[in-house]
């Protein structure tokens, strides 16, 4: 059973996305999640004539003509221009000729009679039903009789016709056209497969396009920020552009050199994240001939692009054993290197492991040596070799590790008198007391080796008790940046219900206990005085072992809602990971809130861990039937 999880884990929760696109992006397109905006985000209805905006413009046939090459295969082995002078009214230095060549060859599109192709003429509903259903795969062979109204027949039984009114021959609008291709987009071709799939989208399970799928499909990048960035992002950088920090909406402003940017020139947004690793190269895996990713500090990071593949083979110039920071990109894979001669930092965090492994010195002879290992307020893993005779660590205790000019200094690390206790998180958990906490405040949750990161908003009206901050950072404007707490959350347990114990004598025991539904069995040391009589606990492991039990209290359920239960005596928080049972004779089955819902049937009861004012939350649920 896997014990320690990391703010990622909660993504894509988000994600994430995997999502891959940041958190604040997930829930600003739950709000917009229109075909308008999804069209745009697909970039399908720019054309090189820079169109109208406006909803009510009408599209012209050189434009509907790009729009279509848009939305194909061909998207990206389309020119422009021609090299030759298709039409009367089109010569190959026409703006559309490229798009309105490829469109004739396919027969999405056709001239006139008179060798014209009008290209400024409004693009009617027919002509425009004759290029989606040529992009869908159907030829003039699949319709008999009249070719027009067999096409317009099968646009309706399609439902291409969706949110759009007009007449074979009336003229469409922008947001004609967009329903229309978004209707496409959505549909089976001729071969029975989603044409957006075709392209590389993904839909959801009502059958809509996925907004992130689009967003990720579209979004360019990695750049490094450097003195210059701005020249390589293809639109202009102004107070318009849409701008995300480390999954956190934010300003221009706070660019920091080396954040590693992404951008969508289709939806003006700017992407960065501060993610970055130092420590000791420890392995490149394969090897250095084909390398695909690389140990940092006992962490495995996949290379994520050609230049770092490079840099980590043998005709770069990182090898094992150099001390290096990298840039991880938005599927933290590493797609910068720097030198610590490029980047002195200081890293902070709490041990959660001290020993002894075998490595090489300057002299690449192999040695044994001490090294600690550390979690930081981000949740990431670092482990620094260091000097044992002048130096010891336990778990628990504070590092810090400084690099500079190409040296590690390791220092263990006594953080300064601030009494945060009795203090209490503001209700938008934006203030810790009078204290604002940074917009990309970093917090861990710590206790006997395990730890989780939390976003603030868990925190929201939680109060801190006098020895609950095991460190803390301050940024230069007074914010707190990094928050290490002790247990605080009560996210570290695992909830469920303790089975049964059998003694054994001796002092020993066998545990019978239920996770999720799974049983598992274990022999605690009685002398640590676990609480161990039968019912919902919360259990705390150190690997694999058993290290401590928590005794959650009971409330009686009169209704659930979507986060909360209600009691006679008020309201209680509801776990995401609420784990809910059916008891019977004294056993216990796993089952879901939806199948024991109904309270003229079952009786629940809810047990919570702590004082809602401490963060505690509803994390188990028993249902017993009704007599």
């Amino acid at each position: 059973m896997k014990r320690k999880r990391a703010s990622q884990l909660m993504a894509i929760m988000i994600a994430l996305l995997a999502v891959l696109a940041p958190a604040e992006t997930i829930m600003a397109a739950d709000s917009v999640n229109t075909t308008a905006q999804i069209i745009q985000a697909m970039g399908i209805m720019n054309t090189e004539r820079g169109s109208s905006n406006s909803e009510s413009a009408t599209v012209t046939r050189a434009e509907f003509a790009q729009m279509l090459t848009n939305m194909s295969t061909l998207k990206d082995t389309t020119a422009e221009k021609s090299n030759t002078s298709l039409f009367k009214d089109v010569s190959k230095d026409y703006w559309a000729s490229g798009y309105i060549e490829t469109a004739i060859t396919w027969g999405w599109m056709s001239g006139y009679l008179d060798g014209t192709f009008l290209p400024n003429n409004a693009i009617t509903l027919q002509e425009a039903v004759n290029g989606v259903l040529k992009l869908l795969g159907y030829t003039s062979a699949d319709f008999t009789g009249s070719i027009g109204s067999g096409q317009m027949a099968l646009y309706t039984s399609k439902g291409l016709n969706a949110n759009i009114s007009k007449t074979a021959k009336q003229t469409l609008t922008r947001k004609d056209i967009s329903n229309l291709l978004y209707n496409t987009l959505t549909t089976t071709g001729k071969d029975g497969k989603i044409y957006a799939e075709t392209l590389g989208y993904s839909l959801d399970e009502n059958g809509e396009i996925n907004y992130l799928s689009v967003i990720n499909t579209d979004m360019e990048g990695p750049i490094v920020a450097d003195d210059n960035w701005k020249t390589e992002i293809p639109f202009s950088i102004t107070s318009s552009v849409t701008f995300y920090r480390n999954e956190t909406k934010s300003n221009l402003t706070e660019t920091q050199e080396y954040d590693v940017l992404y951008y969508s020139e289709n939806i003006n947004t700017i992407w960065a994240y501060d993610n970055k690793v130092t420590g000791t190269v420890k392995d490149i895996y394969p090897n250095r001939l084909s390398p695909s990713s690389v140990n940092i500090g006992g962490n495995e990071y996949t290379i994520g692009t050609n230049a770092m593949a490079y840099e980590f083979s043998t005709l770069g110039n990182v090898d094992a054993g150099d001390t290096v920071t990298i840039l991880l990109g938005k599927e933290d894979t590493v797609v910068g290197v720097l030198s610590l001669d490029e980047y002195n930092t200081t890293i902070t965090g709490i041990v959660t492991k001290i020993g002894e492994h075998m490595s090489t010195d300057e002299e690449g002879d192999y040695i044994y040596t001490n090294y600690v290992e550390f979690v930081d307020a981000k949740g990431s893993v670092f482990q620094q070799d260091y000097d044992m005779t002048y130096l010891s660590f336990s778990e628990g205790n504070i590092a810090r590790v400084t690099y500079k000019d190409g040296e590690a200094t390791v220092s263990k690390y006594e953080m300064e008198s601030r009494n945060f206790g009795d203090n209490t998180f503001s209700s938008d958990a934006s203030m810790l007391g009078g204290i604002p906490l940074a917009s990309n405040v970093k917090i861990l949750d710590y206790s006997e080796g395990n730890y989780i990161t939390i976003y603030p908003d868990r925190l929201a009206n939680v109060i801190l008790g006098g020895s609950t901050v095991l460190y803390y950072e301050m940024n230069s404007i007074g914010e707190i940046t990094q928050l290490i707490l002790n247990n605080v959350t009560g996210d570290l347990y695992e909830y469920g219900v303790i089975t049964g114990i059998t003694f054994t004598g001796s002092g020993t025991a066998t545990l019978n206990y239920m996770l999720n539904g799974t049983s598992y069995t274990t022999n605690p040391q009685l002398e640590k005085g676990y609480n161990l009589d039968a019912g919902p606990k919360g259990f705390l492991f150190e690997g694999n072992i058993l290290s401590d039990t928590l005794t959650l209290t009971a409330v009686d359920i009169v209704s659930v809602g979507t986060a909360t239960v209600q009691s006679s005596d008020g309201k209680y928080p509801m776990s995401d990971n609420v784990l809910v049972y059916y008891l019977v004779n004294g056993k216990y089955a796993a089952t879901t809130l939806d199948k024991v819902s109904d309270k003229t049937k079952y009786e629940l009861t809810g047990y919570y861990d702590k004082t809602i004012l401490t963060g505690g939350q509803v994390r188990v649920i028993i249902a017993e039937k009704i007599n």
